[in-house]
């Protein structure tokens, strides 16, 4: 399957009048940017449509192929995480103003590692096509801890519903179209140098809510006896073991035994600077957010309506200008996520700066106390 960033033709839709009507009625709506004609966009966001809601057939014969020959039956269990999935993205989609939509079973495909590394070589153990509107999962390796699939169906559900745009082109007589935003993330406008911006916040947004979400999974009927590990002596001995010596906190771990080993949250570091600018945000608003949660939920609004306007004036009016451009460049990988935390420590650090010797000059009195925004101006 194509993964995001890979260009496909536009093709003609034969998908039938009621697949189509009930695809319009229930799901998402896509954006198509771009130089091609209206008609040919159209006909792009029909095929996302068809993608979304009638997926297999959407497949070229040999991926149908491909797929018959090595994906994993999906058991009555697997099913059931796929819809707790579905209604908790469902419910913080309506929580963001958005319509709630279901991803249909056949779209999320389990796979042997063999055939997921030919995929997807190298890497973490699931993906998401936003092109293809499908997911890909290496059963082997999610299984490595009974929490990690239901984990990692949340998580790639929740990338899947966020906001999705493409870019449409028609070069001579063939029109080609590529991934324009993917949730908060961006690519560049250059074909023969592609960056994704924001794809460390963008990564970060869905795995702080993976977690939250958490908690929630480990309260299905079926996972009563892993809760009932987690929640034991011995477990939280081990767990507190574990994270004294890997230097992390205690909620970082998804699972934890003597057999199995261990299992933590993905993509912590990135995590940890949304969590910080989250918190910082917080303390420049006080009596706009409660607490570093309300400010959460801006930037996952923002994953899933795309529009990024408010969380940016949030970023730039905490850290300063040029702050928001500068978390876009930051990627997904630990060193990235550590050099970007120094920078925006830094930036704020400046902020509070000039912010105090407006406050303590002498020709206004220190008196006149620290000036705040009690509500962002939009």
């Amino acid at each position: 399957m194509t993964g995001p960033g890979h260009s496909r033709p536009v093709s003609v839709i034969k998908n039938n009048y009621f697949n189509y009507i009930m695809s319009i009625e229930k799901g998402p709506e896509f954006r198509i940017v771009g130089g091609a004609s209206p008609e040919k966009k159209e006909e792009a966001k029909k095929e996302l449509q068809e993608a979304l809601f009638n997926h297999f057939e959407s497949l070229s014969p040999k991926e149908q192929k491909e797929l018959k020959k090595f994906e994993y039956k999906k058991s009555d269990k697997e099913k059931s995480l796929i819809d707790f999935a579905n209604q908790e993205t469902n419910e913080l989609r309506q929580e963001a103003g958005m319509e709630p939509y279901n991803v249909p079973y056949e779209n999320y495909h389990l796979l042997p590692s063999k055939k997921y590394d030919k995929l997807k070589p190298g890497g973490s153990d699931a993906m998401t096509s936003y092109t293809r509107q499908g997911i890909l999962l290496n059963k082997e390796n999610l299984s490595s801890d009974p929490l990690k699939l239901g984990s990692a169906f949340v998580h790639e559900t929740l990338h899947l519903k966020g906001h999705y745009a493409e870019k449409a082109e028609e070069h001579d007589k063939d029109v080609g179209t590529t991934p324009f935003r993917e949730g908060v993330s961006a690519y560049g406008a250059r074909r023969d140098k592609p960056h994704e911006h924001f794809y460390g916040l963008h990564e970060a947004i869905v795995a702080n809510q993976e977690k939250k979400s958490f908690q929630k999974l480990l309260d299905l009927p079926f996972f009563q006896k892993e809760k009932e590990w987690l929640m034991s002596d011995e477990a939280k001995k081990i767990r507190k073991e574990m994270a004294d010596k890997m230097k992390i906190s205690e909620d970082e771990f998804r699972w934890i035994d003597k057999k199995r080993g261990w299992g933590t949250f993905p993509f912590r570091a990135p995590r940890e600077v949304l969590d910080f600018v989250c918190a910082e945000i917080q303390k420049e608003y006080p009596q706009q957010y409660q607490d570093k949660d309300e400010v959460f939920r801006e930037f996952l609004k923002s994953h899933c309506t795309g529009q990024l306007l408010r969380i940016g004036r949030l970023v730039e009016k905490t850290f300063g200008e040029g702050s928001f451009r500068a978390l876009g460049n930051m990627t997904a990988n630990k060193e990235s996520a550590i050099l970007h935390m120094e920078l925006l420590k830094k930036a704020r650090a400046r902020k509070e700066k000039i912010v105090s010797t407006l406050v303590f000059s002498p020709d206004r009195g220190a008196s006149a106390g620290r000036p705040r925004n009690p509500k962002i101006s939009l």
